[in-house]
């Protein structure tokens, strides 16, 4: 038997883009990998729902299970943009 999940909000999956690129950032220019985010998360389900996110809006680069923020991302983390 399958069990029931509630459908996640626009909320849910901006917190885990937020989470996943502010732990990004924190070890630039050391690297993060979709696995031991996934360990941070307990499940890299929503780990790899927040990467497929933050790759299309060009914030972080995908190099295998290897994350790494863009310059932008970097830049604008430095300026304190956001």
């Amino acid at each position: 038997m399958q069990r029931d999940r509630m459908p996640r909000t626009p909320c849910e999956d901006e917190a885990d883009e937020r989470a996943v690129l502010a732990l990004v950032l924190e070890v630039y220019p050391m690297y993060r990998t979709i696995p031991e985010l996934g360990r941070e998360f307990a499940s890299t389900a929503p780990v790899r729902r927040a990467v497929a996110s933050l790759v299309s809006y060009g914030l972080v680069v995908l190099h295998g299970n290897t994350l790494l923020p863009t310059l932008a991302a970097y830049h604008c983390h430095r300026l304190e943009a956001w």
